[in-house]
């Protein structure tokens, strides 16, 4: 796994913070989302592992990368993750299931 972020179709400067809106969707940075985890559950997961995770997500589809604010942060569109999260958990559980009725 490569440190190297994707590039988003046409960078540029977002502004300077995000908000989390639940009714368009979720976009955040990396801060907030770890502040996010921290207040569901209680720990906090360090900002650059976090950010290590969600690049392989976004490497394989499960979030998207926005852009990169002025300080730095790394915005990602999680309006999505939920869905096709639980679409590649519902497809690996039906080829196991159709795998173990096969046998």
């Amino acid at each position: 796994m490569t440190d190297r972020l994707p590039s988003p179709p046409t960078p540029s400067l977002g502004p300077q913070t995000h908000d989390i809106d639940r009714e368009t969707g979720i976009v955040a940075t990396t801060g907030q989302l770890a502040a996010a985890i921290e207040d569901a559950l209680g720990c906090r997961p360090d900002d650059a592992v976090l950010e290590s995770l969600l690049l392989e997500l976004d490497r394989h589809g499960y979030v998207d990368w926005v852009t990169v604010t002025r300080t730095g942060a790394h915005v990602w569109d999680c309006s999505e993750s939920a869905d096709r999260i639980g679409a590649a958990i519902a497809t690996a559980v039906a080829d196991r299931l159709a795998s173990w009725l096969e046998n």
